[in-house]
């Protein structure tokens, strides 16, 4: 039986997947590997950098890097020489989700909305695909690992500098923070701590669980502790209870691996959840955070709860396949609690969020894909364990440390701890709805699938005996079924490109429209917001943002305001075609019908706008003013009544309401 060395060297002198070919092909296969490569690492270091990824441009270009990477692959494996397709036990669950979602998007009431959350969920099991197909070679697997590690220390640093400065700004986007919570390059500390949490995981998991140099273990431990500090000073409570439940996850795999005892990680979480509750006791910022009732349960916290409690009756309203892809913010307004006025865009809650977008089936098949990983990450691990055992036999050091150190073991133990962060805080926050989040779960779980595709996992045990069915099968390729599943992949992205390019240009004008409209450049908002419409006629805040900009100027232009309050009319109409579901376009075509003079139909859309969002205030508020405006003093004084009932901050608003409301019931004084 050849050496360890021997084995080594082997390794690093073959390929786990393919083999160049020779001449131009060759070159086109190795510029296919690096497009692949560079795109994707690219795509990692891009989501942490804009913000988290949280809005539709940072969205947009991450689609966009994602076909380029598809293309790459697909014209590496339509010239190799050869190549491998590797099966991971997570394609199935996964590919039958990405149906599913496709599917509920072509039924969806709101075309739009829910061609965004469509299009990320393509974007993420891409992914998927392109990490198991790409990322089987050990030197693959070590940079993957750098730039995590590198991309999370480095934006934390950034944030310890914006914080000891006391420098109120992510990039040049600024925010109000009375808590100065360390957010790195993220606008929400709760995104920027899930973000660590994932990297911590795998982080520790390589620095207690594989076999790498001194140097190495030097630099991981740095990255750790800058990482538990981020999450430290980013002051979530979620967080923190996540990042604990990574330390002693990670920790306690460890111990039980070396003393192969399970007292000590018994001992292990009960001395972590005992310091972790005395810790929130002694420590006064952490005191006030858990357990002060002005920041621990006050109005952002109940709102969690009233959000919930929409969430439920959704669900309940249509419960096995859900009321479509991200529809939950477009329909919340026939649910609101007449104390949550506030217009949230998800539940705070993964589970519940699931539920109301996908319904039982839906939720079914995320549950399936946990599931499956499990099963199968606790086959890899005992596949890992028969090796090791049989190689050092009676030899209680961890066997990892001498199988494997590409690091594949630390991998999979990284991927189970990102798994339970996730789960963890899904239940009070919106992690995966951000697409720097789950591209970095997505990643993650790829490499811990493909921990079990190593060459050592089929080799004979020294005892002579076989080792069990292989969790991970990788299949030979020929060069007919290359070329099949390359133009297939060719034809996706060709499909995807004609959704995802008119998408992301009409967002791009869309927003570019949004902020020239805030500085009250109407000519400017009008051309950008008209090529946001040029682009994709069924964006409707495009539509909605059009009879904005063409109001505003019919008010300030008084010889042609009739005509252009029809043209806002005429938009408002669009947008309300498009969106059904939202009351926002009823309202505004009330206010158009009254710049019209066309007071019945006004009040008409004003109560229809009501009856699809009973419980908010700004409605009760135009049509007070409305009311007031036409002398219909009693309706006037019941509806500011009831707007203020509902909306009591701020103050200055709340009271020039209330002056309007002395002002309509005080009789006029008797004339002389």
């Amino acid at each position: 039986m050849p050496s360890l060395t021997e084995r080594r060297r082997h390794r690093r002198r073959s390929s786990n997947d393919v083999t160049t070919a020779a001449g131009w092909r060759g070159v086109v296969e190795r510029s296919g590997e690096r497009v692949v490569f560079y795109t994707l690492c690219l795509m990692l270091v891009f989501a942490a950098l804009a913000l988290g990824a949280m809005e539709p441009w940072a969205c947009d270009i991450l689609e966009l890097l994602t076909l380029v990477a598809l293309l790459g692959w697909a014209a590496r494996a339509a010239v190799a020489g050869k190549m491998t397709w590797i099966r991971t036990p997570l394609d199935l669950p996964l590919a039958a989700g990405v149906v599913y979602v496709v599917a509920r998007y072509a039924f969806s009431p709101v075309e739009w909305i829910s061609r965004q959350e469509m299009l990320q969920v393509l974007m993420y099991a891409s992914v998927y695909f392109l990490v198991t197909q790409h990322f089987s070679r050990r030197q693959r697997q070590n940079a993957l690992l750098w730039v995590l590690v590198a991309t999370a220390a480095g934006i934390t640093a950034y944030g310890f500098v914006n914080w000891l400065r006391g420098v109120q700004m992510v990039w040049w986007f600024p925010y109000q923070d009375s808590l100065q919570r360390l957010r790195g390059t993220f606008y929400n500390p709760n995104h920027f701590v899930g973000y660590l949490d994932l990297v911590l995981a795998v982080t520790l998991a390589h620095l207690l669980w594989s076999g790498r140099g001194a140097a190495q273990r030097i630099v991981l431990a740095y990255a750790a502790c800058v990482m538990i500090g981020g999450a430290v000073l980013a002051g979530s409570r979620g967080g923190y209870v996540t990042t604990g439940a990574v330390l002693v996850f990670v920790v306690a795999a460890v111990m039980r691996g070396v003393t192969r005892r399970w007292w000590p990680v018994l001992a292990l979480v009960s001395l972590g959840v005992l310091g972790g509750v005395g810790g929130a006791y002694c420590f006064e910022s952490l005191r006030e955070r858990f357990f002060n009732p002005e920041l621990s349960s006050g109005w952002f916290e109940a709102s969690r709860l009233w959000m919930w409690q929409a969430a439920w009756q959704i669900f309940l309203d249509h419960p096995w396949f859900g009321a479509g892809p991200a529809i939950f913010n477009a329909i919340y307004g026939r649910y609101r609690d007449p104390v949550d006025q506030h217009i949230p865009q998800y539940v705070h809650n993964d589970y519940l969020q699931a539920l109301c977008d996908y319904g039982i089936a839906g939720f079914v098949l995320m549950a399936a894909l946990v599931g499956v990983f499990v099963v199968a990450a606790w086959r890899i691990h005992r596949r890992w364990r028969q090796r090791g055992v049989a190689e050092h036999s009676g030899w209680h050091w961890p066997y990892w440390l001498e199988t494997d150190r590409a690091g594949r073991p630390a991998w999979l133990l990284g991927s189970a701890a990102a798994v339970i962060a996730c789960m963890l805080h899904s239940a009070v926050d919106f992690h995966l709805h951000f697409s720097a989040y789950t591209l970095t779960l997505t990643v993650i779980l790829a490499m811990g699938m493909l921990a079990g595709h190593a060459r050592r996992l089929t080799e004979e045990l020294p005892d002579g005996t076989k080792p069990g069915p292989p969790v991970i099968n990788p299949v030979d390729l020929g060069m007919a079924a290359r070329r099949v599943l390359a133009t297939l992949v060719v034809l996706f992205v060709a499909a995807n490109a004609t959704v995802a390019v008119p998408n992301g240009a009409s967002c791009f004008w869309q927003w570019l429209a949004e902020k020239r409209h805030d500085k009250a450049d109407l000519a400017g908002a009008r051309a950008a917001a008209e090529r946001a419409w040029a682009w994709d006629s069924r964006n409707h805040h495009a539509a909605l943002l059009l009879g904005d900009v063409t109001l505003n100027e019919a008010r300030l232009a008084p010889n042609n305001a009739d005509a252009g309050a029809e043209r806002a009319l005429h938009w408002y109409r669009c947008a309300g075609r498009l969106d059904p579901l939202e009351a926002e376009p009823v309202s505004r075509q009330a206010q158009a019908l009254e710049f019209l003079k066309r007071w019945k139909e006004a009040e008409a859309a004003h109560l229809r706008a009501l009856s699809v969002s009973p419980n908010y205030f700004l409605y009760y508020e135009r049509l007070g003013m409305f009311h007031a405006s036409r002398g219909e003093k009693t309706k006037a004084v019941a509806e500011l009544q009831t707007r203020n009932r509902l909306k009591w901050t701020p103050y200055a608003r709340w009271k020039f309401f209330d002056d309007r409301i002395k002002a309509l019931t005080t009789p006029a004084a008797p004339r002389r």
